[in-house]
């Protein structure tokens, strides 16, 4: 793996060194910020990855994830929470975060999250190829996808929850099989989450939107028409 840049966000600085520490021992480069100004600012060093604390002063974790996803940037991001509501996971995941992980962690837990998104996303990259159904295409190499021409915008889980779709046509997958393939073993997500990605993706597939189809039941497949 690449030396990555890691974007570390939170207004405790002991908690900013201790993971800075565990994960330059790893061999990542990080840089820090302690609010969400200065981490938005802190973008212009195009870090591979951000870690970023939710309860923050003046702007908080999802205020920064959203202005970050509605710059167009995919950059993965992993929420770093004291809140335990099931509820905060899924607002943080609607608003484009890949992963959710509690205080008090595991320094290893989270270096173990990052190596995961890390292998994830060159596993998509190796790929290199084009899936496409009628004016609806990916690009698992650019993760670029289009409709009508069009490029939409997609954060990284629903790019990756649509090329799995589109690489498996006319497949019924259950929630718990969705969840397995897209997310890692040991990353903590609910059922619901599959919903909230599901439900985002069909929303930008416009005339698309129905080829992701609802199994009652059972769960989701793709069924591209006319082709």
């Amino acid at each position: 793996m690449n030396e990555k840049l890691i974007l570390i966000v939170d207004d405790e600085k002991d908690i900013r060194n201790i993971i800075r520490y565990n994960l330059e021992k790893q061999g990542m480069r990080c840089i820090t910020a302690s609010d969400g100004v200065n981490a938005l600012k802190k973008l212009e060093k195009n870090p591979d990855l951000i870690i970023l604390d939710i309860m923050m002063p003046a702007k908080d974790g999802y205020e920064v994830c959203k202005t970050i996803r509605d710059q167009g940037n995919t950059v993965p991001i992993i929420f770093l929470t004291a809140m335990d509501r099931e509820f905060d996971e899924i607002k943080g995941l609607e608003y484009g975060g890949d992963d959710y992980l509690r205080k008090p962690f595991s320094p290893h837990i989270l270096s173990a999250r990052i190596k995961a998104i890390f292998r994830r996303i060159e596993k998509i990259k190796e790929k290199g190829k084009v899936v496409k159904y009628g004016e609806l295409s990916i690009n698992t190499d650019t993760y670029i996808a289009k409709v009508d021409g069009k490029e939409l915008f997609l954060p990284r889980k629903e790019f990756e929850l649509l090329a799995f779709f589109m690489n498996h046509p006319n497949t019924i997958f259950s929630r718990e099989s969705l969840l397995s393939s897209i997310w890692e073993d040991d990353v903590y997500v609910v059922d619901r989450t599959i919903d909230v990605h599901i439900n985002r993706i069909r929303t930008k597939l416009m005339g698309y939107k129905n080829w992701i189809e609802t199994v009652k039941g059972v769960g989701y497949r793709f069924r591209p028409k006319n082709n």
